[in-house]
This record gives structure tokens, C-alpha cells and sequence, in this order.
């Protein structure tokens, strides 16, 4: 009887599991509703392509603004719609890449809803053991992540975009090699245009490098008064010039999601403190360079 008990509970419980998969929704797929844009603009470059249609929309823009692999990403279109105003949204580069939490923000795209993906972005996030070697990474250290193999971007078929949406969207990419490949082209064009010697900084020796820890650059005083009373969160991504005596020499403002006052305290306290040893050539001979970083300001 206790057996006969145990059989019918078991019973009980697959249908229960059975009805709550039954009951699970489905993606939202959308296939491509345009070709691949790439907009060589003055301070970025950027990928985009519309999936979908009508209230189903969604655009997808990818910024880069040197020449690491990190991106930017910005999703526009009633399904982005969350109901927060930040947090982590789960994303995967399918089906082949890890799904990875990266950190959002949510507003506006002129009238639509939109996700703006606060940290760089990769196909592949990383690993265990690069998170733990990362954390014990001085403030100065140059050493890179190991690059991503062309034939991993070749695999992607689509992006995955999970929680917090209310209903998961697949976004149907397609390969991600041609795209990626004509925004890496474009990125070096982008450095020519601010005066870098492109085909040596292919293979420096050592990068500009912070002399001092370069996370206290940008300070909680820094935070613009009036936009702190207002609780205004921004992203703001700049590049510095640096001569060959490490000195900042220009600061240039390459995106921001948010007033001027943001821009001005980024550039007053870079030039302020910012101080590097200078980039190095092949040979070891000092030659003009840059460093870009991205300032996040948002109250805990």
C-alpha cells in the first residue's frame, strides 16, 4: 500500500511539472526586417539592424569606440519594455556562447522603450578563471583578455534576450562575422581620423598606461549637483589623447546618455588627474596614443 502510495504522488508530480512546461511561453522570434546598417559617425562607430515589425519592433544598435572587442549594446522597441529602471538582463550570443547578466538601464529611444546596456559587452563573457584574474588585476594592468576566434562570431545565429522581459525575445541575426568584421574596419578608420599611427599601435609594445589607480580619477564629488538632486543616472564614454610624456592632452566626449553637466565633470577631473606612461612602439620608442574608458554615475 505504501508503495502503491508512493507510485500515485509521483504520478501527481510529473503532471504538475508537465502542466507548468506546457504552460511556459514560447520567444518571441523576429527575423530581420532590414540589412545590416553601419554608420561610420565622428567619435563611434555603429552597427544596426531593425527586427520585426510594427509593435513587434525591435532595433538593435552595436557601438564600438576603439579598438577592443567590447561593444555597447541598445535595444529599442515595445518588447524591451521592463519594470525597473535598471538591473541585469540575461543575454546570449546563441546557440553556441554562455548565456551572461549584464547590467541595464531602461528609459527612452525617442518614443520607445529601450534597454541600454551599461557594461561592454562580448559574445563571450568570460570565463571563471578570467573573473578571478581580472580581480586581482593591479589598477594599471594592460594584460587583455584573450581575443575571440573569428569562428566563434561566424557561429552566431541570433541574440537571446531573457529576464527581466516579460517575454523572452530572439532576435535572429544570422552570422555576426561580416558585421563585426566591417565595424572593426571602420574602427580603424575612426583612429586615423583622431591622428593615430594605426598600423603601429597594432603592435605596441606597451599601451598608455595609468600611473596611479585610475578608478579614483572620477570622484562621488564629481557627481553634478544638479543632476544628483535630481537622481539622474548617465553613461558617459570618453577618450583622452596622451602625448608621448604621458600627459593627457584632449579630452573627447564619444557618447553620453545623458545632460552636459555629465560630460564636463568626466573631462574637468580627467585632465585634472589622469597621468600615464606614455605608449610605446614596437622598438620601444614613445609615440602620441589614447586611453577611453566609461564613466557610469548612478546613486546606490
Amino acid at each position: 500500500m505504501k508503495s502503491a502510495l508512493h507510485m500515485i504522488l509521483g504520478l501527481g508530480l510529473i503532471a504538475q511539472v508537465s502542466a507548468v512546461q506546457a504552460a511556459k511561453k514560447e520567444p518571441l522570434r523576429l527575423k530581420p526586417s532590414s540589412s545590416w546598417n553601419l554608420d561610420y559617425a565622428e567619435k563611434r562607430c555603429r552597427l544596426a539592424r531593425i527586427f520585426g515589425k510594427d509593435e513587434q519592433r525591435v532595433v538593435a544598435f552595436f557601438d564600438k569606440y576603439g579598438p577592443d572587442e567590447g561593444f555597447r549594446i541598445t535595444l529599442s522597441g515595445a518588447p524591451m519594455r521592463v519594470n525597473s529602471s535598471d538591473g541585469e538582463v540575461w543575454l546570449q550570443f546563441g546557440p553556441s556562447e554562455e548565456k551572461q547578466k549584464i547590467f541595464f538601464f531602461s528609459g527612452k529611444s525617442g518614443e520607445n522603450s529601450a534597454l541600454f546596456l551599461k557594461s561592454n559587452v562580448r559574445i563571450a563573457g568570460p570565463t571563471a578563471v578570467e573573473q578571478k584574474a581580472a580581480k586581482k588585476k593591479p589598477h594599471n594592468d594592460q594584460t587583455e583578455t584573450p581575443p575571440i576566434d573569428s569562428a566563434r562570431f561566424a557561429a552566431v545565429r541570433y541574440i537571446d534576450i531573457g529576464k527581466p522581459l516579460r517575454d523572452s525575445v530572439i532576435l535572429e541575426t544570422g552570422s555576426l562575422s561580416a558585421p563585426f568584421a566591417a565595424m572593426d574596419k571602420c574602427v580603424d578608420n575612426l583612429m586615423a581620423d583622431w591622428g593615430i599611427d594605426v598600423e603601429k599601435h597594432k603592435s605596441l609594445s606597451r599601451k598608455a598606461t595609468p600611473t596611479s589607480d585610475y578608478r579614483k580619477w572620477v570622484v562621488a564629488n564629481d557627481y553634478p549637483l544638479d543632476m544628483l538632486s535630481q537622481g539622474q543616472p548617465a553613461i558617459v564614454e570618453f577618450r583622452l589623447d596622451v602625448g608621448t610624456d604621458g600627459k593627457a592632452t584632449a579630452c573627447h566626449i564619444q557618447e553620453t546618455t545623458r545632460p552636459k553637466d555629465f560630460d564636463d565633470a568626466v573631462c574637468k577631473s580627467m585632465m585634472r588627474r589622469a597621468n600615464f606612461l606614455p605608449a610605446l612602439d614596437a622598438e620601444g620608442n614613445a609615440l602620441p596614443s589614447f586611453w577611453r574608458k566609461k564613466v557610469t554615475f548612478q546613486i546606490p
